[in-house]
């Protein structure tokens, strides 16, 4: 078999073109990330935008953006504005007051402090209180770290705000748009397609939201309740990790047992009880009726999605991981019912 050389330049200009965009992609990816951060919000925003603009002034979906972009920078900066004073205070207050607690463990009347004694552990217990408000005191880093990674935040969270606010004033155009260029034998398709896509997005981050939401104002009353400060911050620390598919929950529930343990340990052991029930009823009660009726993932599928959305794209890559893989199973369920139909 005789291949032309034309034919092996079309292979290796190809070759070399896909080589190029994926490295493309690869220097791109933080920005990348932004756009397709930026996109899910304006999804999940849309609704909202839609509702606002059917009872805004001659139906105006720039004002009705503009209200709904407004509204989330102000919750963004009063969640920010109650959690950095407490979370800062707090961990002062931890370092100062971390040699009287190893003392009060080493030297107590408590079976721990006992065990520590009688095994001749108080060396090792002094040597890690040492180790400990080293890393402690090194963990800002320097002024300039400080401030470049400060820097660095708010340029992301900026840019991703500003893209959502153009993506929800200038979406239905786009998509008329894309209606045009879409064959006329495949629009419904495509359409219906695209809609399914839609309420896979927008019901995941709604259903999301009110999980979220509601494991904030569980945990802060149940912090109100027994007594341990800062409720109110500790509980939207919960609601923000809660947002992590799998394992925020886990984590908030132990950043706030171990902030209750300073308080009394009939504090903490109150919160992990209440973790525990709390959680085994979000597990199998909440969580299924959000991804089940939502997107329909298999747990299976969900940890994929968010392992690689993780890697990818870190925080905010396992946050979008779900809804992405979802769009992603009916793209490749839909070419897979299309291809049986045409087989048979």
């Amino acid at each position: 078999m005789n291949i032309s050389a034309r034919s092996v330049f079309k292979v290796l200009s190809l070759i070399l073109l896909f080589i190029i965009m994926v490295l493309a992609a690869y220097t791109a990816r933080r920005v990348l990330i932004w756009i397709g951060t930026a996109f899910f919000l304006a999804v999940a925003l849309n609704p909202a935008v839609e509702y606002l603009s059917r009872v805004m002034p001659k139906r105006s979906r720039g004002l009705a953006a503009g209200s709904v972009f407004l509204i989330m920078v102000l919750l963004l900066t009063f969640l920010v504005s109650a959690l950095a004073p407490p979370i800062v205070k707090q961990s002062e207050q931890l370092i100062n007051n971390y040699p009287q607690y190893t003392n009060e463990l080493v030297y107590g009347n408590s079976f721990v402090s006992q065990q520590i004694r009688d095994n001749n552990l108080v060396d090792h217990v002094k040597q890690s209180q040492d180790q400990i408000l080293s890393y402690a005191s090194k963990a800002g880093g320097s002024l300039y770290s400080i401030v470049g990674s400060i820097f660095s935040g708010f340029a992301a969270s900026l840019t991703i705000l500003v893209l959502t606010y153009f993506m929800l004033l200038e979406g239905p155009a786009w998509l008329k748009a894309l209606w045009k260029i879409v064959p006329a034998k495949r629009l419904q398709k495509t359409q219906e397609l695209m809609g399914k896509m839609y309420n896979a997005v927008t019901g995941y981050v709604t259903g999301n939201i009110l999980t979220s939401v509601l494991a904030a104002i569980l945990t802060a009353a149940t912090l109100a309740i027994i007594g341990v400060p800062y409720a109110i911050p500790l509980g939207i620390l919960v609601g923000l990790f809660d947002f992590l598919p799998l394992v925020g929950a886990t984590i908030g529930s132990i950043i706030v047992v171990l902030a209750a343990l300073f308080t009394s340990v009939g504090a903490a052991v109150i919160m992990t009880i209440f973790f525990v029930i709390y959680q085994q009823i979000e597990n199998h009660v909440l969580q299924p009726l959000v991804y089940g009726r939502t997107v329909r993932m298999s747990p299976l599928l969900v940890l994929v999605s968010v392992l690689i959305g993780a890697s990818i794209g870190g925080i905010i890559g396992a946050v979008v991981a779900i809804p992405a893989g979802a769009s992603l199973r009916i793209v490749l369920k839909e070419f897979s019912d299309n291809h049986s139909t045409a087989k048979n």
